[in-house]
């Protein structure tokens, strides 16, 4: 199980929900947690349903920010909302053969003084269990000096890294680009997972990802429970893809092969999976390559980033973008 968290606001934008869904295909997501939506009511309701995700919990913002949706398959996990509040959603996380672990997912208020009550919130939590505990998500703050480049020097290194320090966390690192934040002028590590000693325990090859930036000023962290493998293409399942149908060829093709090839409707629907992947490398090309390679221009153009800010390289990003 992964588990991805994102920043990414504009739930009322036409493309929000095709960015979002890009991301649950492409990482094969069975638990989200978005936050900073910036809808609320029927419309948040709407949103999250059309996702496809079989159940949520939401928490409307206050005002004209903030938001947190958590969504998940629950023929996959078993989730228990434990509580709510307009920072953070605790759960308890299980599934079959998994002893239970807790999840909070954050969305740290950018005003100071409202993000001190996340902690004494924290606080509250810590002290109710034992369990293995995670939490992931926008803390608004930073741990570390470094986790800053560009404008004035860090202040927000106070409540986050005293509550850090008192209860003996875990900063879980990452790989890819190392701020998960910019305006662009200034780049920061807002974003990230942190836990205590038992979840470490209990997921002692727990990563996390940051994932490339394309359609928010947050890039999307991934905490993955397991090493990441590198799959095999000849072992991935085959899939149809919806572009095909949007192809003014495509129905004229099908009925050409399915003719041909022999047998029964399962067989004939066999027979036809090479023909599909010849017919989609020679129309489409290697979409998926070529997305994977864009990715990773991108990963490599915010690595640089971090280290170097360029004119040139801000425009090549908006480009790939």
């Amino acid at each position: 199980m992964d588990l991805v968290c994102w920043n990414v606001r504009g739930a009322a934008c036409t493309s929000f929900r095709n960015n979002v869904v890009e991301l649950i295909r492409t990482h094969h997501l069975d638990l989200l947690f978005i936050c900073e939506p910036r809808i609320s009511g029927k419309k948040a309701l709407d949103m999250a349903k059309s996702l496809g995700f079989s159940s949520y919990e939401i928490v409307d913002p206050v005002g004209f920010s903030g938001g947190l949706w958590l969504l998940w398959n629950d023929n996959k996990i078993n989730i228990q909302i434990l509580g709510t509040t307009d920072q953070a959603i605790t759960s308890c996380v299980s599934w079959h053969g998994q002893a239970p672990w807790i999840l909070t997912t954050i969305y740290a208020k950018p005003c100071a003084s409202k993000r001190a009550m996340l902690w004494d919130y924290l606080n509250f939590v810590a002290s109710c269990h034992q369990l293995p505990w995670i939490l992931a998500g926008d803390f608004n703050e930073m741990l570390f000096m470094e986790d800053k480049l560009g404008g004035a020097n860090p202040c927000r290194l106070k409540g986050f890294n005293k509550w850090f320090t008192e209860n003996d966390m875990i900063d879980l690192g990452y790989s890819g680009p190392k701020f998960t934040w910019t305006n662009n002028r200034v780049f920061e590590r807002l974003d990230r997972a942190v836990c205590n000693l038992n979840w470490m325990q209990m997921f002692p090859d727990a990563n996390v990802l940051h994932i490339p930036r394309t359609k928010s000023d947050h890039c999307p962290i991934k905490i993955c429970l397991q090493s990441r493998q590198i799959s095999s293409p000849i072992a991935r399942p085959f899939r149809f893809e919806a572009m095909w149908m949007q192809h003014g060829n495509f129905k004229d093709f099908v009925t050409q092969k399915w003719g041909q090839i022999p047998g029964s409707a399962l067989d004939k629907s066999y027979g036809l999976i090479p023909h599909l992947k010849q017919w989609n490398h020679n129309i489409f090309g290697h979409l998926k390559r070529k997305k994977t390679l864009i990715l990773a221009r991108l990963d490599g153009i915010q690595k640089a980033l971090c280290h170097c800010q360029s004119t040139s390289l801000f425009m090549l990003e908006d480009s790939l973008v």
